[in-house]
Parts: C-alpha cells; sequence; structure tokens
C-alpha cells in the first residue's frame, strides 16, 4: 500500500497516476470519496490497482453520524481489507491520497478541530501500515518512507 499525502490541489492524483504508469500497473480505477461514507467500487478482479482519493472527506462525512472511535475503526477495517485485496495478487497496488486539511493551524470551530485531529490520527496509523509514503507540493514528491 502506498500513502499519499500533501495540500489539496497539488498534483497528488496525476502524479499518483504516472506512478503507477511507471511502475507497469495498466488497469485500475480511480475511487473519489468525496462525498461517500464508505469506499465502494472494488469489484474488477482485473483491476491491477486503485487509487483512492478524498480520504479526509470521508473522515469529515463518517463524523458528522459516528463517534471519533467509530470512524477509525471503520477506516482500519477498509485499509486491512485493502491490503489483503492487494496482497492476493503479486501486481497489485492500493494508492490511498488523502490531504492535509490545515498545515497545522487548529480551526476555531470545534467541529472542524475534530475533523482536523481524526483525520491526523488516521493518516498516522495509515502511513505507519504503507509501504511507501510520499508527500506531494506543487506536482513535485518527497518520499517519506
Amino acid at each position: 500500500m502506498h500513502f499519499i499525502t500533501g495540500g489539496s490541489f497539488h498534483g497528488k492524483k496525476s502524479w499518483t497516476v504516472n506512478y503507477a504508469k511507471e511502475h507497469g500497473l495498466i488497469k485500475g480505477k480511480v475511487l473519489r470519496l468525496f462525498d461517500e461514507k464508505e469506499i465502494n467500487g472494488m469489484n474488477d478482479e482485473k483491476d491491477s490497482f486503485y487509487i483512492i482519493e478524498g480520504l479526509e472527506w470521508m473522515i469529515k462525512n463518517r463524523l458528522q453520524e459516528e463517534t471519533l472511535e467509530q470512524t477509525i475503526t471503520y477506516i482500519e477495517k477498509q485499509v486491512g481489507d485493502l491490503l489483503q485485496w492487494e496482497r492476493e495478487e503479486e501486481d497489485r497496488c492500493v494508492f490511498l491520497i488523502g490531504s492535509d486539511i490545515t498545515k497545522g493551524i487548529v480551526p476555531i470551530d470545534q467541529e472542524d478541530r475534530l475533523w482536523r485531529d481524526a483525520t491526523g490520527l488516521i493518516f498516522q496509523r495509515i502511513a505507519a501500515t504503507a509501504d511507501r509514503v510520499d508527500v506531494i507540493w506543487y506536482g513535485l514528491n518527497e518520499q517519506l518512507k
């Protein structure tokens, strides 16, 4: 699993698509989670990769109806399922893309602080699990892991 983060509209998806192609991953899908509460659309056995973007928005949407603990549990299960899918075939890869939402600035609104904190906690866990972690700023990557 490969985790990609960085600022909004800094080229994370474009960089990821190019990275996948450069590494021989031909057939895959981009799953967008901006208005979603769940990860859906992973149903084609012929896909060799999935690029899943908008994790921070899925977290925000889930927090509107769940506790922090429930949201973390859900994401951990989904990440586990994605890792299992990836490991079933040698040429598979999952790319998780999550944007830095506040660049360290603490929001005034309590709901936004919860979202920022939850996203930070979840991204830390994803980064610890990932085989590779990259930060993308202005279309350029810095590999952290």
